[in-house]
């Protein structure tokens, strides 16, 4: 029994799921994160070193040099971060998050320098003026923006006139002027020092998504739900140029640091325009689902976009050919988690993820096991030397150090599928716990069917075996936990 109660609570191991996927497991004093939750905003450092993406778990610094390498986790907001902006210098990012704070960080060391707060339901977009001196941000229920000191922290005014939740912040090149968008179709203009309204730009006709000022502040571009980017020079703000995506929605704007190019994300598709003459230049298929965000390389040469997808991809600008992109991590919903009985490794799979993630607890790295379509329940063995992995083609028994399958069982498809696995003590044998409550017991040598045992009226949430494998316990969600003598 004291093993079985070990396997099922695992004494030294605390598991704590957050809404947007992510797994975070401490262990012996340590933590780490697994998972990296899914893509809300991305932003480019200035000096060329990083990109920062918000997610619904909080915010990850990937090297802009190479976005497959491991990025560094900046841990503090409570809920999803929904938009992150640079300084001007690149050393410091600003956060906007669900959890009614908005976060001023060191990006080198990761401290969290400032917390501001004042929103009743969160923030939802924030901005860095030019000098560093200001951070603006929107809240998500009341309608405002907010500004604050960046160093001292304090509230530097509070702007207000829009009837709809702000979409968008955008700082002038000189700092003097901020414009929003909204879902009121609206985009105003504000003198950040007076603290006052200068304008509103009523042409969008849609739901604005996106605002961008050009590096040099001679333009304004306004994107939004019907498709269409209007062209704004800033002088007298008059419409220079109509751009139009075929009615696909606009996600997110973004010039390029000579202000020629305008990258548009629509759908799930960008193009690009020549500024000065308003020219499509270039239209492809980005990703899978609709875009959320897109920037420049500091130098230009290169276009990061991140989507619903839930996948960063990097683009050469001249020729749109795509340079890299990240795996598929940044998570959608966790199913299943599972730990070894040393505390080594974890394994894990995700909703719609045909891998699964195998963990070292002690680093952080994770390898990836190919397991042809979605787990659906996972287990090791007491030696953490297999693995076992179950999905709608059977059950598949991998070795931990190779990640080679060794082992397949094929198993009663009218029994449903399989939602529970457990090892014996020398892993010649192996439980399966079906959605229709059966267990069947497994040679794994032989893939043969030892014993079935039927009992259970709604599927099987948990098998382990005793120490001396006389027993197995089960628990079921009919409420019932059975123990099943075995000699």
């Amino acid at each position: 029994m004291k093993r079985f109660f070990y396997r099922l609570f695992g004494l030294w191991i605390a598991v704590a799921l957050t809404g947007g996927g992510a797994l975070t497991v401490s262990a012996q004093g340590g933590a780490t994160t697994i998972g990296r939750g899914g893509i809300r905003h991305l932003a480019a450092s200035p000096d060329g070193k990083y990109i920062a993406v918000a997610s619904t778990i909080g915010i990850w610094l990937y090297s802009a040099a190479d976005v497959t390498k491991q990025p560094r986790f900046l841990s503090g907001h409570s809920e999803e971060v929904q938009q992150v902006a640079f300084s001007s210098d690149g050393a410091k990012l600003a956060s906007a998050s669900l959890d009614r704070t908005v976060g001023v960080w060191n990006v080198e060391t990761g401290e969290r320098l400032q917390t501001f707060g004042g929103a009743r339901s969160g923030f939802c977009a924030v901005a860095f003026s030019p000098d560093n001196k200001l951070v603006a941000a929107a809240t998500l229920d009341q309608d405002t923006i907010r500004l604050w000191e960046a160093e001292s922290g304090r509230v530097a005014g509070i702007l207000q006139g829009h009837r709809g939740q702000i979409n968008a912040l955008s700082f002038k090149a000189d700092g003097k002027q901020l414009a929003s968008g909204s879902s009121d179709q609206r985009v105003r203009i504000w003198d950040v020092e007076k603290g006052a309204e200068l304008r509103a730009l009523e042409d969008a006709k849609a739901q604005v998504n996106a605002v961008a000022y050009s590096p040099d502040g001679a333009l304004l571009a306004v994107g939004s739900s019907n498709g269409n980017v209007l062209l704004y020079e800033t002088e007298s703000y008059r419409i220079l140029q109509t751009l139009q995506m075929q009615r696909a929605n606009i996600g997110s704007l973004a010039f390029s640091p000579d202000g020629k190019t305008l990258a548009v994300g629509a759908s799930a598709k960008i193009f690009l325009w020549d500024v000065a003459s308003g020219k499509n230049l270039a239209s492809f298929d980005a990703h899978r689902g609709p875009i959320i965000s897109l920037a420049f390389s500091a130098d230009g040469r290169q276009i990061i976009s991140g989507a619903a997808d839930n996948a960063i991809r990097v683009f050469d600008a001249n020729t749109t050919r795509e340079i890299a992109q990240t795996r598929a991590e940044h998570a959608r919903d966790l199913l299943h988690t599972t730990f070894s009985l040393d505390g080594r490794l974890a394994a894990y799979a995700a909703s719609g993820d045909p891998f699964v993630r195998l963990v070292s607890l002690a680093d952080g790295s994770v390898q990836l096991i190919d397991n042809v379509s979605t787990a659906s329940a996972l287990a090791f063995n007491n030696t953490a030397s297999l693995l076992a992995a179950a999905s709608a083609e059977g059950v598949l028994i991998y070795d931990t150090k190779t990640l080679r399958a060794e082992e397949s069982l094929r198993l009663d498809e009218q029994l449903g599928a399989v939602s529970a696995l457990a090892f014996n003590s020398d892993s010649k044998l192996l439980g399966v716990g079906h959605a229709r409550g059966a267990i069947v017991i497994y040679n794994v040598a032989s893939g043969r069917v030892v014993r079935k045992l039927s009992g259970h009226t709604q599927a099987v949430r948990s098998l382990s075996f005793s120490a001396d494998d006389k027993m197995l316990y089960s628990t079921s969600a009919d409420g019932t936990l059975r123990l099943w003598s075995l000699e």
